[in-house]
């Protein structure tokens, strides 16, 4: 069979990083097997579309392929990427339509005995799969690749392969409350990123359903905040074992396994052979992420919407978000399906330790590694091992590494960047590499496990898209049998770390995990299962320990460090007045100093300006309440400062600040200057006052903490001082001594003629003149001013007690002169108070 065979376009599976959702001319669905023997039937499947807006006439789908494998690595990337020489081999071949109009697609099947093929020997071949119309154009093509264990008789070579897999995402949220997107409600979700590599990773069905239970409960979710303290780093969560007991099991969930199958499901270790373990993984995490689904998990929170488009007025929009069903579901499955593997953790939020230490925030690199083991206990409810350390981004300078290892860590998962292979050797290194000792003294050699960069960058591949996931792990295991068949010695594992963002469809997430359990060159180990390096091992095949010199360029700058640091003064601030020593905003702090921020300049500056935002608020929910202005009714008084702790979970101890203004008109006595108050409670601190001179000042009021900083605004108090002391006293006791002097004698005659009236004939007054209804008035003032016959004038000074009476107030009203009526003329009342208590205006 002879076909001609032209110049193609380069194709490489990966050529289109993010699949815009435009149809691809030619799809590969299925290449079997994933490793062919001389007994083997190759078969490629697929469909061809036409794309274009003219049919295409006498379509043809071919394989061409090579007789001879790559000899390196190099040379297999440099073929995917579409360069570098062309099979020209033919294999069989399809037609598939006489005329193919636009948009239409035909689907197509090749198939060839591998034997027919004439591969020599072990290896990976090239293998070109394309659609060409009736002129030889191509139409669409795919690079692909063939891995070939050889004849019954040959020795398939071995590599050992350790995977690492993640589970991170980056910051999530300003404040405790605040999410900065929906991007993590849809993660969750058994579509979401998340949720499928919570699933595949498993290797066991899992249950992303509610179900009737009680999932709060389940969980030991109390609604609370999750952030943690220093005197709770479990955060009140329920115990591990607590939790394993709740956890359920497969019986309680959705999907109708089959009687048998709980003994294997993921929520319960498994009790059968270790056949049913499936693939040994290292879950690597980020416990900000797992704090962030906590939170999402426990409590209602508010998401923004676009932070980097702010209206002009009201700042982002904000929605309100109950909890989440969909992130309480997938902490279930996580709980059980971590609880029995290795579990690894990256620094808080992966705050960029080089960058912090570098900029003398040695404090915030040290924070950052003991929130990260308290946020795994508090949502895992499990402790990671402390003996691996991850490193952001998997690069280290010297700084880093004497700080993790300080920390108890004697392995480090490293990226290929900070010990790459020598460039004399031509094979590629095992993952372990000697480490130069550090300042820390450890009863264990440290060492790394570097990853591979070549696996990483396949599994980067996208395949999410119609064929990609089967290009993908055909790439996988292409580049495996070539790791596997370089003459380098037995004994090599390497490591398959993906980014941390990685996001694979489910067919290939899934896939390439069976590929490792499956390929018969590759032979799965644990992680936490690889030893130091063999006296010399490593030394002849890497580079030493390096931190590249971009690595420095793309640091978090001490610009924005020093914004952040601005923040933590703040924070340093409010967390002074806390009762406990608990550190709520530190895991904001951390976030904020991530690596996820080096290419994110525009939204960590939006997110820390949140931060900042909120500190502030909180701080200012402990505060004086503004009163009514007082008024100081003799020389010496006393007055109520009312002082509020609107904080809902925090208990505060603060100091009250009060002087006066003008202290030589007004002086502040002693009172009660330090005192806690409760979350969500008031207090009134009583201040005794002392006025000198008349007149009004100003008592400005303030809260402290104990080191004696300003936690709050001063607010001003005025004070209005109107008594004169012992002298308005005796002035008032004179005045009423005169009034009751003066109203004496008129109160007796009154008496007199009572009496006198009451033993008289009815109608006629006692000396015989006219009855009552005819005399004078009764107090001795008739109708024409003359007083009647038998009554007696009044005298001097019974007429000097009636001009009194009548410029005097009446009965029962105070004088405005007098003293408080309630008997309190040393207290001192704000106005309103005053005004209430003394309706008659006295005191004003």
């Amino acid at each position: 069979m002879t076909t001609a065979l032209l110049p193609i376009p380069a194709a490489p599976a990966y050529a289109d990083p993010e699949n815009d959702g435009s149809a691809e001319p030619l799809v590969v669905e299925r290449v079997t097997p994933d490793a062919a023997d001389e007994d083997s039937t190759l078969r490629v499947t697929g469909e061809v579309t036409n794309t274009t807006s003219e049919s295409i006439r006498d379509v043809t789908v071919r394989i061409r392929y090579s007789k001879h494998p790559f000899t390196d690595r190099e040379e297999l990337d440099e073929f995917a990427s579409g360069g570098g020489w062309q099979p020209n081999a033919p294999g069989p071949e399809e037609d598939v339509a006489g005329e193919l109009p636009p948009e239409d697609t035909e689907e197509y099947s090749l198939s060839v005995p591998v034997e027919d093929l004439e591969l020599p020997s072990y290896g990976v071949y090239p293998l070109v799969v394309e659609a060409v119309d009736g002129g030889g154009d191509v139409v669409g093509a795919q690079y692909t690749f063939l891995p070939y264990t050889g004849g019954k008789d040959d020795d398939v070579p071995s590599v050992g392969i350790a995977w690492v897999w993640p589970l991170m995402a980056r910051p999530q949220r300003a404040d405790e409350d605040t999410f900065l997107s929906d991007d993590l409600h849809g993660s969750v979700a058994a579509d979401g990123r998340l949720g499928r590599l919570l699933a595949a990773g498993a290797q066991t069905p899992l249950s992303f359903e509610a179900g009737d239970e009680d999932l709060a409960e389940v969980l030991g979710l109390n609604g609370g905040s999750e952030e943690p303290s220093e005197a709770s780093p479990g955060g009140g969560n329920a115990t591990a074992e607590e939790t394993a007991e709740a956890l359920p099991t497969e019986e309680a969930t959705e999907g109708g396994e089959a009687d048998g199958e709980e003994e294997d499901g993921s929520q319960k270790e498994p009790e059968g052979s270790e056949g049913d373990e499936g693939v040994p993984l290292t879950w690597a995490v980020d416990p900000g992420t797992l704090d962030d689904i906590l939170r999402m998990a426990s409590a209602d929170h508010e998401v923004l919407e676009d932070l980097l488009t702010v209206p002009a007025e009201g700042g982002p929009v904000r929605h309100e978000a109950g909890v989440s069903e969909a992130a309480q579901v997938w902490l279930r499955e996580a709980r059980g399906v971590l609880a029995g593997d290795s579990v690894v953790a990256t620094p808080y939020a992966n705050s960029d330790l080089a960058s912090l230490l570098r900029n003398d925030m040695d404090a915030d690199a040290e924070a950052s590694l003991r929130v990260a083991q308290e946020a795994v206990l508090r949502t895992l409810e499990l402790e990671v091992d402390e003996t691996f350390a991850l490193p952001p981004n998997g690069l280290m300078d010297e700084s880093v590494y004497d700080l993790l290892a300080a920390h108890g860590a004697t392995r480090f998962l490293l990226d290929e960047r900070a010990m790459p292979a020598a460039s004399w050797t031509s094979t590629t290194p095992g993952a372990q590499a000697p480490l130069p000792a550090s300042e820390t003294e450890s009863t264990e050699e440290p060492f790394a496990l570097v990853s591979d960069s070549g696996i990483t960058d396949v599994l980067s591949m996208p395949t999410q898209g119609p064929g990609q996931s089967e290009l993908a792990l055909q790439r996988f295991a292409a580049e495996t049998a070539m790791i596997a068949g370089e003459d380098a010695g037995g004994g090599r594992v390497v490591v398959a770390s993906p980014d941390p963002g990685w996001n694979p469809g489910q067919e290939f997430a899934q896939g390439v995990l069976a590929a490792s359990d499956e390929l018969p060159w590759l032979s799965p180990k644990p992680l936490d299962g690889i030893g130091p390096p063999d006296s010399g091992e490593g030394e002849d095949t890497r580079r030493p320990l390096a931190y590249p010199d971009g690595a420095y360029e793309r640091e978090l700058s001490s610009t924005y460090l020093d914004q952040v640091q601005d923040v933590g003064r703040d924070v340093r601030l409010f967390n002074s007045i806390l009762v406990d020593d608990s550190d709520p905003f530190r895991p904001a702090l951390l976030r904020l100093e991530s690596v996820y921020w080096r290419e994110e300049e525009a939204l960590a500056g939006a997110t820390r300006s949140l931060v900042v935002e909120t500190v502030r608020d909180r701080t200012n929910d402990v505060r004086v309440i503004p009163g009514e202005p007082v008024t100081l009714a003799s020389r010496t008084g006393t007055t109520g400062i009312l002082v509020a702790n609107d904080l809902e979970d925090e208990a505060v101890y603060v100091h009250l600040s009060v002087f006066s203004e003008n202290s030589e008109r007004l002086s502040v006595g002693e009172y009660n200057h330090s005192f806690e108050i409760a979350p969500g409670a008031k207090t009134t601190v009583y201040v005794p006052l002392s006025a000198r001179i008349n007149g009004r000042t100003v008592l400005n009021v303030s809260l402290q903490n104990a080191e004696g900083e300003p936690i709050s605004q001063e607010t001003e108090i005025p004070v209005n001082a109107t008594g004169l002391g012992t002298q308005a006293l005796l002035i008032s006791g004179i005045g009423l001594l005169i009034l009751i002097v003066a109203l004496a004698p008129r109160a007796l005659r009154k008496w007199a003629r009572r009496r006198s009236r009451s033993g008289a004939p009815a109608g006629e007054a006692p000396d015989g003149g006219a009855s009552d209804q005819d005399s004078p008035d009764q107090d001795g003032q008739d109708s024409g001013g003359e007083a009647p016959e038998g009554t007696p004038n009044d005298s001097p000074e019974e007429a000097g007690g009636a001009e009194q009476d009548g410029g005097a107030p009446e009965s029962g009203t105070p004088d405005p002169d007098s003293p408080d009526q309630d008997g309190q003329d040393s207290a001192a009342v704000s106005e309103g108070d005053h005004a209430e208590r003394n309706p008659g205006g006295g005191g004003k």
